[in-house]
């Protein structure tokens, strides 16, 4: 968000708006993360060792859940990257530019 707000500063809107949507997309990850991951994680801690269990429908009840959750993170952080690389990108134009003129 730090870059969002020092590309828009320097009149570098659409490198901002790229950055900032990076930024959202992390968010999103950091919220997945904090209400389905690690809440998982800790419930299958509290199971003990999963190769002892006796009841191995909850492993793996927790096992696709999990799965999901993490494949949904790992697109929306490949995302963000690409918003990052493309708000370089607008901003090394843009910056490269503003730097001649200066």
């Amino acid at each position: 968000m730090w870059a969002a707000v020092a590309a828009y500063r320097q009149k570098c809107k659409g490198a901002a708006a790229w950055a900032a949507a990076a930024g959202v997309l992390y968010l999103a990850v950091l919220v997945i993360t904090v209400s389905v991951n690690l809440p998982l994680n800790n419930e299958l801690a509290a199971l003990g060792d999963p190769a002892k269990a006796a009841d191995h429908s909850l492993v793996d009840r927790f096992e696709g859940v999990w799965s999901t959750a993490n494949i949904v993170r790992t697109v929306l952080t490949t995302a963000a990257v690409a918003c990052l690389a493309q708000a370089l990108r607008l901003y090394g134009r843009t910056g490269t530019a503003a730097v001649r003129q200066g």
